[in-house]
């Protein structure tokens, strides 16, 4: 059995943006230092826009900071459910949002110069239980025809039998704290600001918009809430309780040298995530609702199989983060409320908050410049269908 260490490990750094004091006067406020909120604001930024940023803690140190690092437009099997569910051009739409977030998030890494340590690979979602094989084969089909990098595969380079798997080619991974600084830096200078350990602590979305923090107040014309859960007031967090729900997953990760190639994840009962990057292999996963548990177990699990299949001698790194699933498996981006004309938010992100960010970036950013986008109606809040699909999200967490 590998010895987990004493504590879990910390994605909090220290601050390298300075606290908001000072009233000030902006376009847009985004709420949130997260990747969401950073590639928002690099885009609006970029558009002409001053914008600040307000972060409770350090940029990254929350859900983006525990993440394993993948960008896909591949989430677990997505594709065929989606065309069952709603049609193929939801699914469709849903893809080539995801895609092109993917491919953005490597031209702005390009752009800015940002040492994340980027690199394409292939991703890979498999089984080791035969009887799934037309479950993978069926999702492959759907995927490619819906235009996507999509094919069937038998053949891994995982330590262990596996019966097939979904394939999306070059697919990507990073260090996800790295490029969310990189950006935000990017976003610093000729009146936009990103702001630390400046929590957000009341919102008011008439004309002008303006959110308090403990030491000043800021006015714009917008604002976008980029965090987990919709903030204050309170009614926003009782209205997406309807929409969404929290789940807690788990990573580790291990100083070892590995020949894969890929990225992986299974929803077999007995497999996990697994993503070699940066000379460290990371396992995630032990899904479960928010509740009391006793989190060392989780971390042990994952732990004994990085022993079993990839030989983990040591445990480098050990943390957990909180990530929000819309019922009906789609995030929500859009207006906070059906009737906000100037407040926006991002949520439920379904664990694939990396590719996601800026697949609400590109929306939240045209919304507020008036815009077309062609995936504004696949991802709108309040949605009647999420509300539906309440007891499908219950049945598959049972």
């Amino acid at each position: 059995m590998v010895k987990l260490p004493e504590k879990e490990s910390s994605s909090s750094g220290k601050p390298s943006f300075p606290v908001l004091k000072n009233n000030a006067e902006v376009d847009v406020i985004v709420v949130g230092g997260g990747i969401t909120g950073i590639n928002t604001a690099y885009l609006l930024k970029n558009s002409g826009l001053k914008v600040i940023v307000l972060e409770k803690n350090t940029l990254a140190s929350g859900t983006t900071g525990g993440t394993t690092g993948k960008i896909t437009s591949q989430h677990g099997l997505k594709y065929a459910d989606l065309q069952k569910r709603f049609d193929a051009q939801t699914a469709r739409l849903y893809g080539q949002a995801n895609q092109h977030a993917l491919d953005k998030i490597e031209q702005i890494i390009k752009k800015e110069s940002i040492d994340c340590d980027f690199a394409r690979a292939d991703n890979f979602v498999y089984t080791a239980e035969r009887e799934r094989l037309p479950e993978f084969k069926q999702e492959a089909k759907v995927a490619a025809n819906l235009g996507l990098p999509a094919s069937f595969e038998t053949k891994l380079d995982l330590p262990f039998a596996v019966a097939g798997a979904a394939k999306f080619a070059n697919q990507a991974k990073f260090r996800a704290k790295d490029y969310v600084l990189g950006v935000a830096k990017a976003v610093e200078g000729n009146g936009s600001h990103v702001y630390e350990r400046s929590e957000a602590i009341s919102f008011h979305a008439g004309t002008p918009a303006t959110v308090k923090t403990r030491h000043a107040e800021v006015t714009a014309k917008h604002i976008v809430v980029a965090t987990k859960v919709p903030a204050a007031p309170l009614v926003a967090r009782l209205s997406y309780c309807v929409c969404e729900f929290p789940t807690t997953s788990y990573l580790i990760a291990s100083k070892i040298k590995t020949n894969l190639k890929g990225m992986y994840i299974s929803p077999d009962k007995d497999h996990y995530s697994i993503l070699p990057k940066s000379g460290y292999l990371f396992i995630g996963g032990e899904n479960h609702l928010p509740i009391i548990a006793n989190h060392r177990t989780h971390y042990q699990k994952l732990a004994d199989y990085g022993s079993k299949y990839f030989g983990f001698k040591k445990i480098d790194y050990m943390g957990r983060a909180m990530d929000y699933l819309a019922y009906d498996g789609i995030p929500l981006i859009g207006k906070l409320y059906p009737w906000s004309k100037n407040i926006y938010t991002a949520t439920a992100f379904q664990k694939w908050g990396l590719t996601t960010s800026m697949v609400a970036a590109t929306i939240l950013h045209d919304l507020i410049l008036g815009e077309p986008n062609p995936w504004v109606e696949v991802f709108r809040t309040h949605r009647l269908k999420t509300f539906l699909s309440i007891p499908r999200a219950f049945k598959m967490l049972n």
